[in-house]
C-alpha cells in the first residue's frame, strides 16, 4: 500500500492564548484558508502541523477541520494533540538576565503562553493513543552525552535548579503508533527550537542539536530514554517509522550545529538519500547551490520527512509552485515554510 506523508509548519500560531480558536471560529481567516487549500491540494494521508497552537479542549483543531478543511471536501477522522513546553512557566532565570520570571525567555520552551507553537497530527488511519508515547517531560540533563551550554569562561550556563526542571523538548517529542492497514507505523514528531536568538553560549543551538539527536538515540536502543509515563526504552529494532517535523537545521546552511542533524541523517535505520525538492525553491534562490531543496522562504532545508529503510520512496517533493502557477499566492502568504511530502510503500 502506498501512503502519502507530510509535514507542514503552518505558522498559524497567534500572540495570545485563545486567539487562534477565535480567528478560526470566524470562518474568515485568510491564512487558515490558504493553509487548508495547501493541505487539500497535497492530500496527505498523515500530516504533522507545526506552529498550530495547542488548547486542551482541542477546539482549534476541530474548528480548523470543520470550518476550513471540510469546506474543501477534506476530512481527517483521526487527530492527535498534546501539551507542549512553549510558554510553560519555569520559575527559573533560564536566560540569565538576573530575573527569574514567567516571561517567554524563562519559559520551559520559548513562548508567550502555554501551548503557543504547538503541534497536531491529522490522519486518515487510526492512531493507537494507548500504544503511543510522548516525551514532553524528559529532562535535558538526562540526555546521554547532553550538549549543555557553557559560559565563555567554561562554567555551566544552567545551574542545578535549572536542570532539575528544564526539559529537552522546547515543544515536545511524540512517538505515535498509527495503524496503516494492519501494520503499525511509528510517526516520530518534533519541532526543535531555532538554533539562534541566543548568545555566545549558543544555548538554543545546543538545545536544537540535542532535540534532533534525541531521535538518533531513540533509534539506537538507548535504555536511558524515558517517556511521560515513566517508561524507559527506545524504539523496537524492527519497527518501521517516519520522522516528521520542522527540525530547524541543515547540514549545508544556517547556524545549527551540524552534529545533530548530521547524526540523524547518517543513522543506519534512516532512509535519507532521497531529498525532496521543488522548482519554486530553485526559482526563489537561483544562485544558491542547494536552493532546490529549501523548505523555507529564508533559504534553508528546515523541514523533514525521513522514513526508515523499511519503506520504498516513490515520490518526494516540496510543495512550492513557481510564481504565476495556481496556488503560488496561497503558498507564499500562508507560511514562511513549505509543505514537504513523500509517497512511500512499506516493503
Amino acid at each position: 500500500m502506498v501512503i502519502r506523508v507530510a509535514t507542514f509548519n503552518t505558522a498559524l500560531s497567534r500572540d495570545h492564548a485563545g486567539d487562534l480558536a477565535r480567528a478560526l471560529l470566524s470562518k474568515q481567516d485568510q491564512q487558515a484558508k490558504d493553509v487548508a487549500q495547501i493541505i487539500m491540494q497535497v492530500s496527505a494521508d498523515v500530516i504533522l502541523l507545526n506552529e498550530f497552537d495547542y488548547d486542551e479542549t482541542g477546539a482549534s483543531i476541530d474548528v480548523f477541520q470543520d470550518h476550513y478543511l471540510s469546506m474543501l471536501g477534506t476530512c481527517y477522522p483521526y487527530t492527535f494533540i498534546a501539551p507542549v513546553n512553549t510558554g510553560m512557566p519555569s520559575g527559573r532565570d533560564l536566560n540569565k538576565d538576573g530575573i527569574a520570571s514567567d516571561n517567554e525567555g524563562d519559559a520551559l520552551g520559548y513562548g508567550f503562553f502555554p501551548g503557543q507553537y504547538g503541534m497536531a497530527i491529522l490522519s486518515r488511519f487510526p492512531i493507537n493513543v494507548q500504544m503511543s508515547r510522548t516525551f514532553q517531560t524528559f529532562l535535558w540533563k538526562d540526555m546521554p552525552n547532553a550538549k549543555l551550554p557553557s559560559h565563555p569562561d567554561g562554567g555551566p550556563w544552567f545551574d542545578r535548579g535549572d536542570l532539575a526542571v528544564l526539559p529537552l523538548s522546547s515543544k515536545a517529542h511524540w512517538d505515535l503508533s498509527v495503524d496503516v492497514e494492519g501494520q503499525t507505523v511509528h510517526f516520530l514528531c518534533s519541532h526543535p527550537t531555532p538554533p539562534v536568538f541566543d548568545g555566545v553560549e549558543r544555548r538554543n543551538a545546543c538545545r536544537n542539536h540535542d532535540e534532533i539527536r534525541f531521535w538518533t538515540e531513540y533509534l539506537s536502543n538507548n535504555g536511558e530514554i524515558y517517556d511521560d509515563n515513566g517508561q524507559f526504552g527506545s524504539l523496537a529494532e524492527k519497527a518501521p517509522f517516519i520522522i516528521l517535523g520542522d527540525l530547524n537545521a541543515s547540514l549545508t546552511e544556517g547556524e545549527s550545529l551540524s552534529g545533530g542533524i548530521g547524526g540523524l541523517l547518517d543513522h543506519p535505520r534512516v532512509l535519507s538519500e532521497i531529498v525532496p525538492s521543488s522548482e519554486g525553491a530553485l526559482n526563489h534562490s537561483p544562485n544558491l547551490k542547494n536552493a532546490q531543496y529549501h523548505t523555507a522562504s529564508w533559504k534553508i532545508r528546515a523541514d523533514y520527512v525521513l522514513p526508515s529503510k523499511d519503506f520504498t520512496v516513490l515520490t518526494s517533493a516540496v510543495f512550492w509552485p513557481v510564481e504565476g502557477e495556481p496556488m503560488a499566492r496561497a503558498v507564499t502568504e500562508a507560511s514562511d515554510h513549505r509543505l514537504v511530502y513523500l509517497d512511500v510503500q512499506l516493503n
